[in-house]
This record gives structure tokens, C-alpha cells and sequence, in this order.
């Protein structure tokens, strides 16, 4: 056997490791775009805020490929597969053959054209690369920041430069930030415990141009107004890394699509993380849910099935979760009560205290089940703000999938931990 992986992130590596419980003996290599071994994406900022140590920032020994008999080619894009011939091609002309083939590469920061945006001091926030060329430009003493959206990565960009220093103003087009993860006051709550610690906000507000002949001076923005700047973050999303794949024949939607074996439809080629559309349990549909936790659990089971075991996906889970300045927020499933199509038939359950500065907030959304006798209900996603210790909890609850009586909610969600492990498992 020749197991090839596309990717080093999350789902490449815990592929791996899953292939190697099962296969010792094969070929196994790992195929990569990147210059770095295995780091989390999810801490770059805390890096780039001076929170942790560089070090931190990978997930393996550096003896990790010796370990696993595991060949890493690094710098490698894949832009042509030969399904028939079981082979891939990178785009410099090397070749590999595969017996299996999983494809994990991910998503690339969205970068939309503005004019100015090539400037050296315009950045994305995705990659290790990304991090490293921002450092420089802090250690160069940049002093102000302008940071182009209003999204998590836009907001944890914002909160790493305001912790190193700089002054910095977020400009979102839109009337909210987080819109996809929180409703208006939610993301209210948020955005003013953010602005008591220093970050500026500008909302309903479109970037015309960035300003400057070689380096970065300015923002210019609609309504007419110029933002002294040194440097820009631009964060608009993401987006699968498909565009190389249209012409192989796969199903692709949002993403790659697979079955629950993460199988795509071309014969041993699987597909796992950001870049796969998978069902989703909770608002059943697929979807891509491009979150760490989904990509290791779909990368663990796409290397199982490679190895020719049977185990089966139960679907993705959409999950958030951040820290601003000691504030956790997290959100879960489905968190906004304004996009459910048949609202009679689901309840919403919140409630909002301030600590100081700090709100703590929690809301919870159910399921009506009106063909039991007994009222039941069912948890379909929650936000928690500030205090997010009941955050295990009810993600178990979520998973779980379980109707419960007015009782059963009370006990499941009661202080005592164990009490709710208990009745998620009933």
C-alpha cells in the first residue's frame, strides 16, 4: 500500500497517526504547500499577541516523522490527480502514486481586491508564513492598525495588535460583528466589553482603498474618511482549497463532498476537514464546518477507513469558541433564534448579568417535541458569554441529541457537573 496525505494541518495529522495504529509497514507520505511542520492554526494569534512562546505554536516532537516512518515533502501544492491511474501531480511536475489518497488541504484566507492591497504591509491572518511577516513589521514599530472585517479571525487579529501595543480600529460592513456566529445583541455585549479595552469600531462602513505609494499610510473608507494606518489585516473569511480539484470529476458543493466514511466519489480518495462538505447533525444539511475539533475527528476517521476499517462519521458540528482581553465566548449549533424557518415549534432560553465591565450571558435554544404526550425538548445550540464553564455540558447535550422533560432540563443543567453527564447518557 502507498497512503498519500494532502495536508499537515489537523486533519493530515491526525490521518496519520490513525493510518499508523492500523498499518505499520506502508508507505506513507504526507504532501505539503506549507514550510512548517504541524502547528494549530487556533493559537497563531495568541502568538502573535505575545501570549505564548513560538514553540507552542507545534503540535509534534520533532522526531515525529522518524516515530511514524512518515515521509514529509514540504513546499508542494497538488493541483493535478489521475483518479484512474492512482496518480497526484504537484504543480512543479514531481509525481506520486497512491493507494489511497485523502485530501486535507484545507482553506486559504479570502482576499478580496482593493486597490492598495498590494501593498508589503497588507496582510491575511491564516498561515505560519502570515504570523511571521506581521512580526516583523511590529518589531519595526508600527503604532497603528486598521483591521478590514468583522469576523473571529478579524477580532482576534484586533485583540493580538491591541496587546502589543498598537491603536487599533476595526471596520465592518455589515451593522454587527460576528454575524455568523451571533445575533445583534449578542455581538453588542461583545463589542462594547472590546471598545472598554481599547478597540475602536466602525460599522456599516466599506473600505474604498488603501493609501500609500510603497508602504501602507492609510484606510480610506465610505462614508469619506481617511484611518492613519502602518499596517492592514484583511479578514473576509475563508474558502475550501478546491479550485485546483473542478476538473477531476469530484462532487464538489461548499466543498469536497463525502459519504460517512469520508469517502469522496472517485474511488480511494477521501477528503477531511476544512475542505470537506459533511452532513451536518444539527441543522441537517451539509455543510462545511471548518472548525479544529471536526477536522481531527474527520482526519481520524478518513485514515481508519483508508486502512480498510468501517467506521462511520456522525456528522460535523458547527462550534466557536475565543477569549478577548479574559472574555470567553463560545457558540454552538444553532444560535440564532431569527433564522429558524418554523419558530413555533422552538423556544428560546436567555438571561444577561454584568459583572464590572464583563457580561455574563448564557442562551439556550430547544426543540419543541409536540407528538409526546409528555412536553419534551430537545437542545439544538446555545451561546455563552463570559462564563463558559457549562460549556462541555451542554456540547455533550447538543451531541447527545436527547429530548428531555422540563425536569430533565432542570437537573441536566444544575450546577453539578455530574448530574448532566449522567443525563446525557440515560
Amino acid at each position: 500500500m502507498s497512503y498519500i496525505v494532502v495536508g499537515n494541518s489537523a486533519a493530515g495529522l491526525f490521518a496519520v497517526e490513525e493510518i499508523r495504529r492500523h498499518d505499520t509497514q506502508s508507505e506513507l507520505i504526507v504532501l505539503t504547500a506549507e514550510q512548517e511542520p504541524s502547528y494549530s492554526r487556533c493559537l497563531t494569534t495568541y502568538f502573535l499577541a505575545g501570549d505564548i512562546p513560538v514553540s507552542q505554536l507545534y503540535l509534534r516532537n520533532a522526531d515525529f516523522s522518524e516515530r511514524l516512518n512518515l515521509k514529509i515533502v514540504y513546499g508542494v501544492k497538488v493541483n493535478w490527480i489521475d483518479p484512474t491511474h492512482q496518480i497526484v501531480r504537484s504543480s512543479d511536475g514531481r509525481e506520486w502514486h497512491y493507494s489511497k489518497l485523502l485530501l486535507a488541504m484545507g482553506s486559504s484566507a479570502h482576499k478580496p481586491i482593493i486597490p492598495g492591497g498590494n501593498l508589503p504591509e497588507v496582510f491575511t491572518l491564516r498561515t505560519m508564513e502570515d504570523v511571521l511577516a506581521i512580526n516583523k513589521v511590529l518589531e519595526l514599530g508600527a503604532q497603528k492598525a486598521v483591521v478590514i472585517g468583522g469576523g473571529l479571525v478579524s477580532l482576534k487579529s484586533a485583540y493580538a495588535l491591541k496587546n502589543r501595543g498598537l491603536e487599533v480600529t476595526v471596520v465592518v460592513s455589515s451593522r454587527q460583528i460576528l454575524s455568523q456566529m451571533l445575533d445583534f445583541k449578542e455581538a453588542n455585549l461583545i463589542q462594547e466589553y472590546l471598545r472598554v479595552n481599547g478597540l475602536k469600531f466602525l460599522l456599516q462602513t466599506e473600505v474604498l482603498s488603501i493609501t500609500g505609494e510603497s508602504h501602507v499610510q492609510g484606510v480610506l473608507t465610505s462614508p469619506q474618511a481617511e484611518l492613519a494606518a502602518d499596517m492592514v489585516i484583511i479578514g473576509k473569511g475563508v474558502r475550501p482549497n478546491i479550485e485546483d480539484l473542478s476538473e477531476f470529476g469530484f462532487n464538489i458543493g461548499q466543498g469536497l463532498q463525502v459519504d460517512s466514511s469520508l469517502a469522496t466519489n472517485l474511488p480511494n480518495i477521501y477528503a477531511a476537514g476544512d475542505i470537506a462538505e459533511t452532513w451536518d447533525f444539527v441543522p441537517q444539511r451539509f455543510t462545511v464546518n471548518a472548525t479544529w475539533p471536526n477536522a481531527t475527528t474527520q482526519g481520524r476517521i478518513a485514515g481508519a477507513n483508508m486502512c480498510g476499517r468501517k467506521e462511520i462519521y456522525p456528522g460535523s458540528l458547527g462550534l466557536n469558541s475565543v477569549d478577548f482581553f479574559g472574555l470567553s465566548a463560545m457558540s454552538v449549533g444553532i444560535t440564532k433564534f431569527q433564522d429558524i424557518k418554523e419558530p413555533e415549534d422552538w423556544e428560546q432560553e436567555e438571561n444577561l448579568k454584568m459583572v464590572g465591565d464583563m457580561p455574563i450571558y448564557r442562551k439556550l435554544i430547544w426543540q419543541r417535541n409536540v407528538s409526546s404526550l409528555t412536553p419534551t425538548h430537545t437542545l439544538k445550540g446555545f451561546v455563552l458569554i463570559g462564563d463558559t464553564s457549562q460549556g462541555g455540558v451542554l456540547t455533550a447535550l447538543v451531541k447527545a441529541g436527547r429530548a428531555l422533560t422540563l425536569a430533565q432540563r432542570k437537573l441536566a443543567l444544575g450546577r453539578r457537573g455530574q448530574l448532566a453527564v449522567g443525563m446525557i447518557k440515560k
